[in-house]
């Protein structure tokens, strides 16, 4: 079936999408009007026009093709950190890398299927999941297919020669290719300051600086208007993640509730623009409860809007057995345990 039209559009206005299950279709959804699942799916794996790889802060985006090699070479520093990870693998790497290569020369497989071939004993442990992570950072490898659901961030990996074969990564100078993936950050999230743009890029100082000289930096952003009326963000949607100053985006009373002390967003109520509580899509489609506390007191009309997006929800998943569960209270995500951001309401 043919993506929806609008979906690329979407994701470029935005600068990408967060790459993690379920984010990515529920960023999707709320951008653009008629999205279904396969959409993103027949994008990023039959046309390619659409690619999952990490890049800003060395989180996992969709990116449009057009900006892949400018995003990697933007943030190439930060995917080669010489870290723990990196000094502990050195002596195994370059062999173990090229078995991963050659179980990729027949086609994507399934992390489990390489590791089958690479590592059968699982001697490696946890660090097998490093080395694949060492590898995409090189660009040697890609995620490809999906092997899960919508809800899964279980993928096969591909070479990138075999997968994006007219896409070479290591052409752009880092510091010019920081400059042209800024310009597109402004307009889309402007106006911003420098501190915006080095949380969002993961960026010094120094480097920053040098990206947005002689930029406006107080021009307007596009990526906003399409999120009209009331929106379900998921946890990580980009509009969350794309300011360190989030005082546009919500009352700084509120803020604790929102995120947490990394600087992990949660999934979020966004009504014209500003966030008026958090959400939790809970654990299984069918039936589909969504849990939704408000921050403040909210109008009826908010609740009828929230009821009716869960039923955009429902209609993504293909389930018609969805409920709004109202919650007084949100959670506190500084004193909550770790990682609680991803289920700000479960109990």
């Amino acid at each position: 079936m043919d993506p929806q039209p609008d979906l690329l559009s979407a994701v470029t206005r935005s600068v990408g999408i967060y790459g993690t299950a379920p984010t990515c279709y529920l960023s999707a959804l709320a951008r653009v009007q008629g999205f279904e699942l396969d959409h993103l799916n027949h994008a990023v794996e039959i046309d390619r026009t659409l690619v999952r790889v990490r890049t800003m802060r060395y989180s996992v985006y969709v990116l449009p093709l057009a900006l892949v090699p400018v995003a990697l070479a933007a943030t190439r520093r930060q995917a080669m950190y010489p870290n723990s990870y990196r000094r502990q693998l050195a002596d195994v790497y370059d062999v173990l890398s090229r078995e991963v290569e050659r179980a990729l020369t027949g086609g994507p497989l399934p992390a489990g299927d390489i590791r089958a071939r690479v590592d059968p004993d699982r001697k490696l442990g946890n660090w097998f999941s490093i080395l694949l992570g060492m590898m995409g950072a090189e660009n040697r490898i890609v995620r490809a297919t999906r092997t899960g659901g919508w809800r899964s961030d279980r993928l096969s990996y591909a070479l990138w020669s075999d997968w994006l074969p007219e896409v070479d990564p290591h052409t752009l100078d880092a510091q010019e290719a920081r400059r042209h993936l800024v310009e597109h950050y402004v307009a889309a999230y402007g106006p911003v300051n420098e501190e915006d743009i080095a949380w969002w890029g993961g960026w010094t100082k120094t480097e920053t600086r040098a990206a947005a000289d002689g930029l406006d930096l107080q021009q307007a952003g596009s990526a906003v208007a399409p999120l009209d009326g009331l929106r379900l963000l998921p946890v990580w949607d980009v509009l969350m993640m794309s300011y360190r100053h989030r005082e546009r985006l919500l009352d700084p009373d509120h803020a604790r509730f929102v995120y947490d002390k990394q600087g992990n967003a949660t999934s979020v109520v966004l009504d014209r623009g500003r966030v008026v509580g958090v959400w939790d899509l809970g654990k299984r489609d069918h039936p589909l409860t969504i849990t939704v506390a408000p921050l403040g007191r909210w109008p009826k009309r908010r609740w009828v809007d929230v009821e009716r997006y869960a039923g955009r929800i429902g209609m993504l998943v293909g389930t018609e057995e969805v409920t709004v569960d109202r919650r007084e209270q949100p959670v506190d995500l500084h004193t909550a345990p770790r990682n609680r951001f991803l289920a700000p309401l479960s109990a």
